[in-house]
Formats: structure tokens, C-alpha cells, sequence
């Protein structure tokens, strides 16, 4: 198939009729009719039904737009990075984080990329919920702990410990051994209740028992919390290691829960752009930093 066809097919779709797209692509509207008519011809099927009005799509377009759409795309992703071999990164860049994992080091490494890259368009999307990476137009998501999927690839960027903290305000219990009652437990999102948190605590295995009493998605509303007075809970090492230093917080050890493991993932077929490329690699590079900081 011819491709300068194909995107006339996409740009008659996208611009809302052979007109607009031959002004938006300043390319002579019979030029335009007469690809797709040759196209039509290729494929032995009507793309389009003309109207008074403008067109629709037949079921057979329709099938050939969602096919090759992304296709197109991910061709001119390659156009556009290949053009960024010898000129500075440039285009639009959405990243969906999640709340769990928006730290503090996300705000930092998004002001030095748009330093490193004035001519890219940043965008970074909090969203508690997953998002379709491709149906909603995202270049990566950064997820924590994600399942497999066969549509993303990926690469690991950070693993943070899960500790065991408390408020304050039992410290008196916990100092006399006193676990009979349970500490009040903050669980993060809905779905977990445990009724026992096992950790490393000095070199020996501790138990202690507690009672779910709210469910916070965020971990920064779950830190305010308990700094507040109230409750326990598992939260990121690098989240809460000033807190328990100044004894903000109580540490409890820890847990034997799955360590928290970043993940930046993208379509596996999308073409990986220069300014997604840079994105990761400043990623890798900041979310090093946190580790080794928080680890001195």
C-alpha cells in the first residue's frame, strides 16, 4: 500500500473531510481523491460513502483506520527521531505516573528535563486509576509492581523498601510488648486487610498485630496521618527516613511484603522516540540519586 495514501486516508478521517485536509496538508484536494481512489482500487473495497455533506467511513475504513493508525504513527515517530539525531529533542511527551509513586524526585526530574529540553512538551498525568497506554495516547506509564502484559515492554528503574511506622502516640504500648489490642492500621487502597504485619526489626523476625481502619490511596495523605496521631501503616522507605530520624514516626522494621518496584513501560510496538529515550535515561539516573541519598 502506498503510503502517502494511507495518510491521506488518516488526514481526510482526522480533519474532518478532503477539503480540510488538503489545507491542512497544503496538498491539492485531487490529489488526495485520487490516491484513495487508487487505494480503494488496491484493497477492492469503499473506504468512504460520499455525502452531500461530507463522507462516513464504511465498516471496511473504519477496520483500515484502527489498523494502521498507529502503524502511521509509530512511522512518524521514526521520521521524527531520526531527525533528532542531529537536533535537539522535540514534540509532545505524555507519561502517566500514578499517585502511589509520585515522589518529590518526579517534580525535580521534570524541571531538569525541560531544561535539558526546552522543545519538548512535557506532560506527566497523576492518575490513581491504569490507564490504556494506547487507546489514551500515552508515550509510557511508570507503575509500581505492574502485571505482565504482552503489549509493553519495559525497563526497571528503582526498587524502594516497604517500612513499618506508626504514629507516635504508641510508643508507650509498643515499648511494653503490649500487641494484644492491635495497632490501628492504615491500608493503602481497598482491596488489603491484613490483620498481621511481619517484619525484620534488628535482625529478628517481629509480628505484630493490627486492625484496618481506613483505606488511603495515597501515601502522602496516609504520612500526614499518622504525623497527625493516628494509626500505622506500610509506606516507601525514601518516603518516611526523615520522619523516623527525628522520631516523627515510629519504625517498626521492614516489611516482609514485595519491595515497591518502579517500572517504566511503553507499547511494544511503538517506536521508542529520542525524547521518551532521554526521559528514561534521566529517570534511571534521578531515582539513583534518591536511592543512594536515602541510603547514607
Amino acid at each position: 500500500m502506498n503510503m502517502d495514501a494511507l495518510q491521506d486516508f488518516i488526514s481526510v478521517i482526522t480533519h474532518g473531510g478532503f477539503s480540510a485536509a488538503s489545507r491542512a496538508t497544503m496538498t491539492p484536494k485531487a490529489s488526495i481523491s485520487r490516491r484513495i481512489r487508487q487505494l480503494e482500487d488496491e484493497l477492492q473495497t469503499r473506504l468512504f460513502e460520499r455525502t452531500k455533506t461530507g463522507f462516513t467511513l464504511t465498516a471496511e475504513g473504519t477496520m483500515l483506520f484502527e489498523r494502521i493508525k498507529p502503524l502511521v504513527n509509530e512511522l512518524n515517530d521514526i521520521k521524527t527521531d531520526m531527525m533528532e539525531q542531529t537536533a535537539c529533542p522535540s514534540g509532545k511527551l505524555r507519561i502517566s505516573v500514578p499517585p502511589v509513586i509520585a515522589f518529590d524526585a518526579l517534580g525535580k526530574l521534570a524541571a531538569r528535563y525541560k531544561a535539558l529540553y526546552p522543545l519538548v512538551e512535557l506532560e506527566l498525568i497523576a492518575d490513581s486509576r491504569l490507564v490504556d497506554p494506547i487507546r489514551e495516547g500515552f508515550d509510557a506509564v511508570i507503575r509500581s509492581n505492574p502485571n505482565v502484559d504482552e503489549d509493553m515492554v519495559g525497563i526497571k528503574i528503582f526498587t524502594e523498601k516497604l517500612v513499618f511506622v506508626s504514629s507516635p502516640q504508641y510508643r508507650e504500648q509498643l515499648a511494653q510488648g503490649d500487641n494484644s489490642t492491635g495497632l490501628p492500621f492504615i491500608s493503602i487502597g481497598t482491596h488489603w486487610k491484613p490483620n498481621q504485619i511481619s517484619t525484620l526489626l534488628d535482625g529478628e523476625k517481629r509480628n505484630f498485630t493490627v486492625n484496618t481502619e481506613l483505606y488511603i490511596s495515597s501515601p502522602f495523605i496516609i504520612r500526614s496521618t499518622l504525623l497527625s496521631g493516628a494509626g500505622s501503616a506500610l509506606l516507601p522507605e525514601a518516603l518516611v527516613a526523615d520522619d523516623i530520624k527525628a522520631s516523627r514516626l515510629i519504625y517498626l522494621g521492614v516489611s516482609e511484603q514485595p519491595e515497591l518496584v518502579l517500572w517504566c513501560l511503553y507499547p511494544s510496538r511503538r517506536y521508542v522516540t529520542g525524547r521518551l529515550r532521554a526521559f528514561i535515561d534521566l529517570l534511571k539516573e534521578t531515582f539513583s540519586q534518591e536511592s543512594s541519598i536515602s541510603n547514607e
